[in-house]
């Protein structure tokens, strides 16, 4: 196990805060600039000499300008082991396109595990801020900084006219990804998501699964970001997205409240039955214990608990995702001894807590 890999365990997961702006419903903010360096091919159509020679760069440039502060942590794909990957990847610093590559895809992560930068994944560069909640313009602030130090270093590969210059076309221009993720549990009961995609397209903007493109649906939990990065500002961008996400927000605040006053019985019963699973199963999937846990967290929310709060909760879905057991069980498990550790595990979190409150 990398030491870089134990110091980022033994700390917090920094983007969930039950206290953050827009909680409970929205779980974290997350803007990527896409960036090239001039002269040099895109990775996907680069050799292994060129791409070593970006990373060489970025990794100078990253140094010399202090852009990720004073201690960060650097990596190679190549030298990860498959448990490592999975920690980052659930920790959402590192996509899986990079965790698949070789000893040429890097990645820099800066102490406060904030910002961070991708190299040589679909682009030169893959730059990153992940804060808790909904606090976009604070993660724009950090991003921009983190550009502007970065650019200082760097001849960016940038046209007048068509802005940034990317790999993937969909980026071209500002070369920026906003994203929001939401917990939506009571719009997913109500079968509301079709309808809020099919209206965000309409709008630009894309709903996917908690880890980004191609992933499924865990635990109610979706990543609402911009489709498009040319012609608008980012600063348009953003205020685009933010004014979407406070109406999502509103959204599944007055579907709870709906849920309770009108479908009371259906709502306790979705919550005491995944509470119960939690509390008493011996063998669960990842997929069950996120839709189990998403459910509770409603309830938590919803103050249906005396003894459980949402801190508890927000941990549980990063320790029992499949890295993060096998680092704490110190070896690699096969399927059946997952399901077990991670039943155990939750077993022991919900000891000693009761059922439903008199608040309901």
């Amino acid at each position: 196990m990398s030491d870089f890999i134990d110091e980022l365990l033994a700390k917090p997961v920094h983007f969930l805060d039950e206290n953050a702006p827009g909680s409970p419903v929205a779980i974290s903010s997350r803007i990527r600039l896409a960036r090239n360096i001039r002269n040099y091919p895109f990775p996907t159509a680069a050799d292994k000499n060129a791409c070593g020679e970006v990373a060489e760069l970025i990794a100078m440039a990253i140094k010399r300008s202090g852009a990720l502060g004073k201690k960060y942590w650097s990596t190679n794909a190549g030298a990860l082991e498959d448990m490592e990957k999975a920690v980052l990847l659930e920790r959402h610093l590192a996509s899986r396109e990079l965790l698949h590559g070789g000893a040429e895809q890097t990645l820099h992560i800066a102490e406060n595990r904030i910002c961070s930068v991708m190299v040589n994944e679909e682009d030169h560069l893959r730059l990153q801020a992940l804060m808790p909640g909904l606090q976009l313009d604070e993660c724009f602030r950090q991003i921009s900084e983190l550009d502007d130090k970065l650019s200082s270093q760097l001849d960016m590969a940038y046209d007048a006219t068509l802005g940034y210059l990317t790999a993937c076309p969909s980026n071209l221009g500002t070369g920026i990804r906003v994203s929001v993720m939401l917990h939506l549990p009571a719009l997913a009961m109500d079968n509301d998501i079709k309808p809020l995609e099919g209206g965000l397209a309409k709008l630009g903007f894309t709903i996917r699964g908690m880890f980004g493109e191609g992933s499924e649906d865990l635990g109610h939990f979706y990543q609402i970001s911009n489709q498009s990065t040319l012609g608008e500002s980012e600063a348009e961008i953003i205020a685009h997205l933010q004014r979407v996400i406070d109406q999502i927000i509103e959204q599944e605040e007055s579907m709870r409240c709906k849920l309770l006053e009108h479908r009371r019985s259906n709502l306790l019963d979705a919550v005491g039955r995944s509470y119960g699973i939690l509390k008493y199963g011996y063998m669960i999937s990842a997929k069950e214990a996120f839709k189990a846990l998403s459910l509770v967290r409603l309830g938590v929310d919803m103050k249906m608990f005396s003894t459980l709060d949402t801190a508890n909760i927000n941990e549980l879905f990063i320790s029992i995702s499949s890295g993060h057991l096998q680092h704490l069980a110190g070896r690699s498990l096969s399927d059946n001894e997952e399901k077990s550790f991670r039943a155990q595990l939750i077993r022991e979190k919900f000891k000693n807590s009761s059922g439903h409150s008199n608040n309901v």
